[in-house]
């Protein structure tokens, strides 16, 4: 798949994600027929979406649902399950590794984000949503797919668990849902000229 394809499958999987928050078998399946040059994009995107699901539901063990692909693309969900089913397991495990304070301060220069890592840490727990551009160079960087790294970004966030807090009045405000990238930068409270280069990364979103 040319790099031009390929950002056009991103997009498109992108808002499908946006718009279903549980994809059925059938919601991939129309998505493949109307794209069907995209096909084998739209795959490995449903196998690793399976993936994040079999690894935070049970112990049951994961049966690909042959339903996810019409018949042009069967082929490609047997040989593509093993191989995409470990790219979610990679990512997890290269972002788990990065733990130590000169690691993060590291990768957030290396990816633009410069030397305000809590930004960057916020985006590693999926607290913050990172922008297309910051995703990819991410992808880049620690050598996984962007699909399994967005994927792991949402499942960490769906399975944080609320610290406990010795509360005498009311309860820990827990959000709902991650906090824009815009909100996170504003937040930093940085001069004019910073806060403007970082919000520049979602100007293609």
């Amino acid at each position: 798949m040319t790099h031009m394809n390929h950002a056009g499958a991103e997009k498109l999987i992108q808002a499908f994600l946006e718009a279903h928050d549980a994809p059925s078998a059938v919601d991939w399946k129309k998505l493949t027929d109307a794209h069907p040059e995209h096909a084998s994009a739209f795959v490995e995107a449903a196998l690793i979406r399976a993936a994040g699901d079999a690894a935070e539901a049970s112990s049951t063990e994961y049966q690909l649902d042959e339903q996810l692909a019409n018949s042009s693309v069967s082929r490609a969900l047997n040989l593509l399950h093993r191989s995409h089913s470990a790219a979610y397991e990679e990512a997890a495990a290269k972002v788990g590794g990065i733990k130590a304070p000169a690691a993060r301060k590291a990768l957030a220069v290396k990816v633009g984000i410069g030397p305000h890592v809590s930004l960057l840490s916020g985006v590693l727990v999926g607290r913050t949503t990172a922008p297309r551009r910051i995703l990819a160079a991410l992808a880049s960087a620690l050598d996984v797919q962007i699909l399994a790294l967005r994927e792991y970004f949402a499942r960490t966030f769906e399975n944080s668990l609320v610290p406990s807090y010795k509360w005498t009045v009311g309860k820990p405000n827990v959000p709902l849902q991650p906090v824009s990238w815009e909100a996170a930068v504003r937040g930093l409270s940085l001069d004019a000229a910073e806060t403007e280069r970082l919000l520049r990364f979602s100007e293609e979103d």
